[in-house]
């Protein structure tokens, strides 16, 4: 399937490689048992700039009928609705995913969770966030047009009203330039900094653990690759 944020090929929702810039804002466990006798489940969830994941029970229905513990994974911009009920027996929080390319709705459950103020509070931050990062993400890929400045439309609807009566002949003088334009490059650069001090930071563990033998040189030499890779 493809990406639901670059168009590139991916196995669920969100790329490999749009992954690599998520951000995690919120992250919980705890374990969850259904009734007397069911068995206690080690559920858990994670909430980023770009996806909600987890370990969490999900159906295909509000009622929570047929519902199954598994891992989940959903592009954000798809969370739909964030509510309390009740699962079995007890309080819970809803999460209505609705995926506009498959016509899919799901409905997550996080029940019992301690924090139910902060999670729902994460959702709509990162939410904010996702649609941040998504519309960059596109316009680097060349999927969406970049953001033209409010000056330059401002400057064309007084250009259309100018239009409206005839005025006597003048001399023209040279548009005055903007103060500053903003090279969208640069702030797409710009974006990526927290990424590249991401990789530097796991470098520097991975030295801490070659010289403190956890690692042997060649083991070091490999891990690092990957990050050059992956990076």
């Amino acid at each position: 399937m493809k990406c639901l944020i670059c168009g590139g090929e991916a196995a669920g929702e969100v790329c490999n490689q749009c992954i690599r810039l998520e951000k995690i804002l919120f992250q919980k466990e705890w374990s969850f048992k259904a009734g007397l006798i069911g068995k206690t489940e080690d559920l858990r969830v994670a909430v980023s700039n770009l996806r909600i994941s987890g370990r969490l029970p999900m159906s295909d229905n509000p009622k929570a009928l047929n519902t199954r513990i598994d891992n989940v994974s959903h592009y954000l911009m798809n969370v739909k609705k964030v509510e309390e009920t009740t699962y079995s027996g007890k309080k819970a929080v809803m999460v209505t995913i609705e995926n506009p390319d498959t016509k899919f709705t799901r409905y997550l459950y996080l029940p019992n969770l301690d924090d139910m103020a902060g999670f729902s509070a994460s959702i709509n931050d990162a939410k904010t966030k996702a649609a941040s990062l998504t519309e960059r993400i596109r316009q680097q890929k060349g999927l969406a047009p970049a953001q033209t400045g409010v000056a330059s439309t401002a400057s064309a609807g007084a250009a259309a009203s100018v239009t409206t009566a005839p005025r006597p002949a003048a001399p023209t003088a040279p548009m005055p330039k903007p103060e500053k334009e903003e090279n969208y490059d640069t702030v797409a650069l710009s974006g990526m900094a927290d990424d590249l001090s991401e990789f530097e930071t796991k470098i520097k563990k991975l030295k801490v653990l070659r010289d403190n033998g956890i690692l042997s040189e060649e083991e070091y030499i490999a891990e690092k690759k990957k990050l050059v890779s992956i990076f």
